[in-house]
């Protein structure tokens, strides 16, 4: 039996139209139907556990609206971005892509890399985007130099070094690691020009994953490329796209791998698959991993080490966007989570710190004895000991569910908070930019890369 939770808009997987949308509740599932005109409905599987879907909802936090805007036109969202008045939140993340080739043809590829039109920004074009994130965004500002893949270009320090010098205040690169697994001297030059850290893509530890993900076995340049990374003092973010028949399965696996590689791992990111860019199948629902699929798998995988309930949404963007944990790594390899649900929704810094030491108060009878130093009965200062501990050897494992053509809600595209700048000087919520119908049509990315392509 169907019972009716919420209605919003969203867009048709065939035109692209923006469209009513109903939220209905089904067999413990919650779905979104859509219905278009001229395409007719479409029924699309978005969470699995109704109760768990509205309880997310006390975690939403108070909005803050975008500093600046580049569109005037109301009421026309999707259609319409760059922010406009509409948008509820401001920008947390900004993605400026620097190329759209790339050194590998991934079957599943976000950006469509090497595909439609060629792009490669001068540096008076990345200068102006760099100056658009200026103009718009609050300090600190927080970029992800992404692509197609930005090592293919040489001068890749140097554009991360403009960046530094305008002010921006912490560059990530998106990276697949291949360039970086052999020449750990751009890697080099890389970090000397203000990289902070780097977003790599890593979707298993058995090559036949990566056959399937990225056309071919790439695991030892994966491996070589955190070896490297290590040498340099590179942070890196391991960065795990997931399907249901290629690695749900083996999530556990990455966990385990990141947490022997802290403190040059900082975090492990699952992207449940979104379908848009270049992929190979026309979804299912079969073929989805909601939220809840992913942490449940999490939860089983590690034993129970990590539990779903030490996921909580970052309450920046809507709640049911994302999720995140956070842990200490122990000096036995085991994880001691600092967050979940029975903290209640984070509304403030200050209010989470101080719960979430509650929290390891009230859990430190568990702990004490292994972080007591041996033979001394006095002077032992547990918690100084753990903070310390904490401050290098931590792990996050997070993941966020981008929305494609089918899953698109036009509540989540005005929460979003990672925006991908433009050359023309607007901010695109980072699935609206991406998204493509399923035959191909866009509404931002193909339409306004084109524009500064050099092969139109």
């Amino acid at each position: 039996m169907s019972k009716v939770i919420g209605h919003t808009n969203g867009l048709c997987p065939k035109c692209l139209r923006t469209i009513p949308v109903t939220k209905v509740a089904e067999d413990d599932k919650v779905y979104l139907i859509k219905e278009c005109p001229e395409h007719g409905t479409e029924k699309v599987l978005i969470w699995r556990g109704v109760d768990d879907y509205i309880d997310m909802n006390r975690y939403a936090a108070v909005q803050s609206k975008p500093l600046k805007l580049a569109v005037a036109e109301k009421d026309n969202c999707p259609q319409i971005c760059g922010l406009c008045p509409d948008h509820a939140q401001h920008t947390c993340l900004v993605v400026m892509e620097i190329t759209n080739g790339c050194n590998l043809k991934c079957p599943v590829c976000f950006a469509s890399a090497n595909e439609r039109y060629k792009f490669s920004p001068s540096i008076e074009v990345i200068k102006g985007m760099y100056q658009t994130m200026l103009d718009h965004v609050n300090h600190p500002i927080c970029i992800q130099i992404s692509g197609g893949e930005p090592t293919i270009r040489d001068d890749l320090p140097d554009i991360v070094r403009l960046g530094k010098e305008m002010g921006i205040d912490h560059i990530e690169v998106n990276t697949n690691g291949v360039r970086l697994a052999e020449d750990i001297g751009f890697l080099q030059k890389m970090k000397d020009a203000g990289v902070d850290s780097l977003y790599f893509s890593f979707d298993g530890l058995h090559g036949d994953i990566y056959k399937q993900t990225c056309g071919r076995d790439i695991l030892e340049q994966k491996l070589k490329c955190i070896e490297n990374c290590e040498k340099v003092g590179m942070g890196v973010t391991l960065v795990c796209v997931v399907s249901p028949n290629i690695n749900l399965d083996r999530v556990g696996e990455v966990i385990n791998f990141a947490k022997s590689k802290v403190p040059t791992v900082k975090g492990v990111h699952f992207q449940p698959i979104s379908y848009f860019g270049r992929f190979p199948i026309t979804p299912k629902d079969h073929d989805r991993v909601t939220i809840p699929d992913l942490l449940k798998a999490i939860e089983e995988q590690t034993n129970g080490e990590l539990r779903m309930d030490n996921f909580i949404p970052t309450s920046c963007s809507n709640v049911h966007c994302d999720a995140k944990s956070m842990s200490v790594v122990m000096e036995d390899g085991s994880l001691f989570p600092l967050t979940s649900r029975a903290l209640g929704p984070p509304k403030e810094t200050a209010t989470v710190a101080n719960k979430t030491r509650k929290e390891i108060s009230d859990l430190w009878r568990f702990i004490e004895e292994s972080l007591k130093v041996e033979g001394e009965d006095e002077g032992v200062n547990e918690w100084g000991d753990f903070v310390d501990r904490a401050k290098t050897n931590y792990l996050t494992v997070s993941t966020m569910a981008f929305q494609d053509a089918w899953t698109s809600e036009t509540e989540r595209f005005r929460n979003c908070c990672i925006h991908t700048v433009t050359p023309d000087g607007k901010l695109i919520p980072f699935c609206l930019f991406n998204i493509n119908s399923q035959e191909g049509k866009t509404l931002y990315r193909h339409e306004m890369w084109s524009k500064f392509s050099e092969n139109k």
